[in-house]
């Protein structure tokens, strides 16, 4: 992670400086000069007026103290590790460094964290000494956790100090917001044979599982040295850079995962800039994540597409990783618009969907049309002659609800099965 710099210590400086609060015992302090102050114009005793300075100077003593700590500091944060399976321990290291030549007192801090992530990111912060000084830095570790998908935002770093009269406290924040990542979840998958795939099955590599011709050329990055007799120019379209063509086909069969993020197949919508959690999404996401993974280790050249081009990875030696691959799905959300661009795909399609109504069902039946053999995961709400029209088209369909599970969904995607139950 990047560490935070002086020009960020700055801005938290100028943010604190609204944030001065009065204890409830300062309150009391200043409601006390007030009242000497007054008793002292109304019987004439000068005696109160004394009192009423010493308050009132207790007070402005707290707020210079306060004031002049902190002022500049550096924060590092790092997380061992940074990209993490659902559920697994994360430990978070901040480093606190004070940069000004004054010393700063004892504090507390807070580490912001987001809803989904669980710790107990706070503690005391030791007095740190002056910059250049054996006592000017400080290292903090704290344990951290999240079972939900994403790329989490966690920080800035809230430092609070109090006088040592206990009259007056004042917070700050320092540093920018590091972002952790957490995988989706995913799970173990049994061979299955897809309909239509072969007889050797889809998670095995076997040359029958393969076509001639064009679709039998993988597309590997172009290198220095390469001939440009070699160019694939279908899949130098597609990617955005130059492709060259690589005979590797009759050693890795090839397959598209398709995922479908329409917002209304979700039943999700905006709500003050945040979409709205939809089971079915996440359902479908660790659903991806799981063939992905699957037909990977399977020794498949897996292409993974959403609907509208949001997500665009090829799980080959060369090209993306499985890990590559969960890192894109652990960002992606819900999608406006009834288009469906998936972009190039293979012979053995597997496209993982919400509730399709007719139109929208049509749209992928003419989008994937010609392709040997699509295998569709949809939602259990859509409505049965949607998923007779998916069958008419010659598609394999399965069906889940929020509560599916994923294996055996998959496994009703074998060729003597055509619908699981949601």
């Amino acid at each position: 992670m990047a560490a935070s710099g002086p020009r960020a210590g700055l801005s938290g400086l100028r943010a604190g400086a609204r944030r001065f609060r009065l204890t409830r015992r300062g309150t009391a302090f200043v409601v006390a000069a007030v009242l000497c102050f007054a008793a002292a114009a109304a019987l004439s005793a000068p005696a109160l007026l004394y009192a009423t300075g010493l308050l009132l100077g207790l007070v402005l003593v707290g707020l210079a103290f306060v004031g002049w700590g902190h002022s500049k500091v550096v924060v590092d944060r790092s997380f061992s590790p940074q990209v993490v399976e659902p559920g697994q321990g994360i430990r978070a290291r901040l480093t606190v460094a004070n940069q000004s030549a004054a010393p700063c007192p004892e504090a507390s801090w807070t580490d912001r964290l987001p809803r989904v992530v669980a710790g107990t990111a706070s503690g005391v912060l030791p007095a740190l000494g002056p910059v250049g000084a054996d006592d000017a830095r400080i290292a903090a570790t704290y344990a951290l956790s999240s079972g939900t998908r994403g790329h989490h935002e966690v920080g800035p770093l809230a430092i609070q100090v109090v006088d040592p009269f206990g009259l007056v406290r004042r917070a700050r924040t320092f540093g920018g917001r590091h972002r952790l990542t957490v995988l989706p979840h995913r799970y173990p998958l049994d061979p299955i044979r897809p309909r239509g795939v072969g007889d050797d099955g889809s998670t095995r590599p076997a040359p029958q599982n393969v076509g001639l011709g064009e679709d039998d050329v993988i597309a590997r990055r172009y290198v220095a040295g390469d001939a440009m007799k070699r160019l694939h120019w279908k899949a130098t379209a597609h990617r955005g850079e130059l492709m060259v063509r690589q005979e590797e086909q009759h050693l890795s069969p090839r397959a598209s995962i398709v995922l479908d993020l329409d917002a209304d197949s979700h039943g999700t919508a905006l709500h003050r800039g945040q979409w709205e959690h939809s089971p079915t999404l996440e359902w479908s996401v660790s659903a991806v994540a799981s063939v992905a993974t699957h037909l990977a280790q399977a020794g498949f050249v897996v292409t993974l597409a959403s609907h509208d081009g949001a997500v665009d990875v090829v799980i080959a030696e060369g090209q993306d990783s499985v890990r590559d691959a969960m890192i894109a799905l652990a960002g992606v959300e819900a999608s406006t618009g009834a288009d469906v661009r998936p972009g190039a795909v293979e012979r053995f399609v597997v496209l993982v969907t919400g509730r399709l109504d007719a139109d929208r069902a049509q749209r992928w039946v003419r989008e994937l049309a010609g392709d040997a053999g699509v295998h569709a995961i949809v939602s259990s709400a859509t409505r049965e002659p949607v998923l007779d029209d998916l069958a008419a088209a010659g598609w394999s369909v399965a069906t889940y609800g929020p509560r599916s599970d994923v294996p055996e969904v998959w496994s009703a995607l074998d060729g003597s099965v055509s619908r699981a139950q949601g």
